[in-house]
């Protein structure tokens, strides 16, 4: 049987080779994709499952052991990078070593990584190697490092200098569990989320060209039935005929993988770019797909032969399946209102703040998918019998017969797009707007998008005594083209909100001044008596407001004020920014701010590498201010020198990412759809080539039927996009009108890049059925008609 299945499969004339041809082609493409989706998941799932030697915490202040080390990790940037710095004292012979080096660098030297190493050589010195102390010794390898452009340094310090700053801690084992940031979680469920969207549309990919021109292979199994073949031996040959084409394209999807891979790192799920050693689907990615695909296409091929199984007479019986009925479309509009309703009647900034009930809503979501797949089939007959009322010539009609005879098996090829489709597209009219609302605060607040904020104040012992304030404006307003605007603490409102501070530490001594960083900062011991104005957190300069005029501006009159900008301004979050902070009813200050600690900064600068010079001045001066210990990555945003607009870009990067990792997907599961009604044309065009050759024998010119195989090709396509894409988009605008941060209802409606991909994702879908076309031209050729 296995023999004899061979021959039919390669050696039963042209057509048949073809057809094995075109199922490897149409395997390796499903192959191809699998591979890449399991390589994306395994490299996600290695970066994010690796030693985070950054969470290491250690034990504060100074015990010398010979098997420890000090230890001060921080976070600054760079045009919105973070760079990672850990600065280390080694205590004894025995300390441990950071993976991705081979030695603790000594005083005076320190390890890059090789992004970092290529900046600080290319970059003018006091824009970031002065953050740096001491000279390069080497680079930090792939084992420390998050991805390949990843900024980390390790600096070598004295111990007796590195135990006098802040956030020093003494370490003597280092990290080894993964990083347990909050995002790990959704970017792993999204990806899974992803893997099956794109699963499903690459199965019905495998399925179709499995059952190509299954309509002749049921006829050739059903004779060999009538002449004696047994149900078994009819199994066992279509299994070697569907097996071995499935087999080849397995094994050439794998090539193609492998030829794509180096191009394939650098494509990110979550922002950040994978090494090339990670992006693989390992050994059982390899072998599953090398096993499960032949399996799955056999169970397919012998699926569609069940008919000539039961009985052969069976195939010549063909009668027109029965139409799918309205009932499809009941989860469609059960779902909607589902889904819709809660946020209408829920909550939101002008509807109070009672949340929506989240069991109505997700159960709302889980039937609109459900219906989007059911319905297809409904939609597209009557898309068909639309078609046919208002056809106007002989194509549209013949197409729009054939896809209302058989509805169901028209929507099959496209059905697995739907899914993508429409969570792209709901995602792709979020994501806009909650961006737009983050980076956007209103009014002349784009003044603000590239002021630099500098924050002290983290507690109410926390800030530069005067002395140090007054040292580190001097020095930024020393840069030509640099404006600062001090923010003072308001040790009354300190007072109020956390209890009297403690007493001013000693002085700093002045050598110290402007050359590295400090302890925590010193302040006044607050007044005991409380006062009116114990609501204000800080006190401003109405002088220095003048730069700042989306801040606001003083009551006539006033020299300062009392503001609250620390808390309610300089949050990490722009959607929860009131502006202006300050008007005439803000209450004049009774205190000289001479005599203030110093808050925060806002830092106004004339051109990007001034920005960055003195985000290097500030970071060398104090960029650490530490509360009960090291800083997470979550309190980073808060304290370190950003740009307000940097604020935003971080907080926008997941929704970003999220974005245009769907806009890609819904490509790619266009692309594979358009594939499957390729393998799907091609197989229509095989079963019909005697009724098509006796249309053209009877005078039927050839682009008739070339019209005819595209409608019935694209019209299925088209109509499940439009449904699935008009969904999305139409459940978008409650949901985005409930969220309570959006201060302004807005249109929910996608961006450019939703449009372009969707627009390509289509062309290229029309370019791939009509790669088939000239298959047509050439089986219906009338001077090659046979009949039997």
């Amino acid at each position: 049987m296995v023999r004899l299945g061979m021959q039919l499969s390669f050696r039963s004339g042209r057509e048949a080779l073809v057809q094995a041809v075109m199922i490897a082609v149409a395997v390796a493409i499903g192959v191809t994709v699998l591979l890449a989706v399991l390589a994306g998941y395994h490299a996600y799932q290695a970066t994010s499952g690796r030693a985070c030697w950054e969470c290491t915490t250690g034990v504060p202040g100074d015990v010398p052991s010979p098997h420890s080390e000090l230890w001060d990790y921080s976070e600054n940037l760079y045009k919105g990078q973070f760079i990672e710095l850990l600065e280390v004292a080694s205590l004894g012979p025995g300390a441990p070593v950071p993976p991705g080096i081979t030695r603790l660098p000594a005083p005076g030297e320190y390890f890059a990584s090789p992004a970092l190493a290529h900046l600080v050589n290319t970059v003018p010195k006091g824009e970031l190697a002065d953050r740096f102390p001491g000279r390069a010794v080497g680079t930090i390898s792939y084992q420390a490092l998050a991805e390949p452009n990843s900024l980390v340094a390790i600096v070598g310090y004295p111990a007796a200098k590195l135990a006098t700053l802040p956030g020093t801690r003494t370490v003597d084992r280092i990290s080894t569990a993964p990083d347990a940031e909050g995002t790990t979680g959704i970017y792993r469920l999204a990806l899974q989320v992803g893997a099956v969207i794109v699963l499903f549309p690459m199965l019905i990919l495998i399925n179709a060209a499995t059952r190509l021109s299954a309509a002749r292979r049921e006829e050739r199994f059903a004779a060999m039935r009538l002449v004696g073949a047994t149900p078994g031996q009819v199994n066992a040959i279509a299994s070697v005929e569907s097996a071995f084409s499935a087999l080849g394209g397995a094994v050439l999807g794998t090539a193609l993988f492998i030829a794509l891979r180096p191009a394939l790192a650098g494509i990110s799920f979550s922002g950040a770019r994978f090494f090339e050693r990670f992006v693989t689907p390992t050994v059982p990615g390899y072998l599953l797909v090398l096993l499960g695909v032949p399996l799955v296409a056999t169970a397919s091929a012998l699926w569609s032969l069940r008919r000539a199984r039961i009985s052969p007479l069976a195939v010549s019986v063909r009668v027109t399946p029965p139409p799918p009925r309205m009932w499809r479309v009941a989860p469609l509009a059960i779902g909607v209102p589902l889904f819709v309703l809660p946020l209408l009647g829920g909550h939101g900034q002008q509807q109070g703040n009672k949340a929506p009930a989240p069991t109505p809503v997700f159960i709302g979501v889980l039937l609109i998918m459900i219906g989007l797949v059911a319905s297809g089939s409904w939609l597209t007959m009557q898309v068909a019998r639309a078609l046919a009322r208002t056809s106007r010539g002989a194509s549209s009609l013949l197409a729009a017969r054939r896809l209302a005879d058989n509805p169901k098996g028209a929507f099959r090829a496209v059905g697995g797009l739907v899914l993508a489709v429409f969570v792209g597209s709901l995602l792709a009219s979020i994501i806009p707007v909650v961006n737009s609302a983050q980076t956007s605060l209103g009014g002349t607040a784009r003044s603000l998008t590239d002021v630099l904020r500098a924050p002290y104040e983290v507690g109410p012992a926390s800030g530069l005594n005067p002395r140090q304030a007054a040292a580190i404006i001097d020095e930024l307003r020393g840069q030509p083209g640099t404006t600062v605007l001090a923010i003072y603490t308001n040790p009354i409102g300190s007072a109020t909100a956390s209890g009297p501070p403690p007493l001013p530490s000693p002085p700093t001594p002045p050598s110290a001044v402007g050359r590295h960083r400090h302890r925590q900062a010193d302040v006044l011991r607050a007044p005991t008596a409380l006062s009116p104005d114990a609501q204000y957190d800080s006190i401003v300069s109405c002088a220095g407001l003048g730069a700042f005029l989306a801040l606001g501006s003083c009551g006539r009159g006033a020299k300062a004020v009392y503001a609250n900008i620390q808390d309610d301004f300089l949050t990490d979050n722009p959607l929860t920014i009131t502006l202006p902070v300050v008007t005439a009813s803000n209450p004049p200050a009774t205190l000289a701010t001479g005599s203030l600690a110093l808050g925060a900064m806002l830092v106004k600068t004339t051109s990007a590498a001034l920005l960055e010079k003195d985000r290097t001045l500030i970071t060398l001066f104090n960029n650490k201010v530490v509360a009960g210990g090291g800083l997470s990555n979550w309190q980073m945003g808060n304290v370190e020198p950003e740009t307000f607009g940097e604020v935003a870009q971080i907080r926008n990067n997941d929704d970003n990412n999220a974005e245009a990792v769907v806009l890609a997907l819904v490509a790619l599961t266009l692309f594979v759809a358009a594939c499957s009604l390729a393998v799907a044309v091609a197989g229509g065009i095989v079963e019909r080539k005697r009724p098509f050759t006796l249309m053209r024998l009877s005078g039927t010119p050839a682009r008739t039927l070339y019209k005819v195989v595209v409608l019935e090709s694209v019209l299925p396509l088209v109509a499940a996009a439009v449904l699935a894409a008009a969904t999305g988009i139409g459940i978008a605008i409650p949901l985005v009108k409930a969220l309570p941060e959006i201060h302004q209802p807005a249109l929910a409606l996608p961006g450019p890049g939703y449009f372009l991909a969707m627009g390509v994702g289509l062309l290229v879908a029309l370019a791939v059925v009509s790669s088939v076309l000239p298959l047509l031209g050439r089986s219906t050729q009338p001077n090659d008609a046979r009949f039997e």
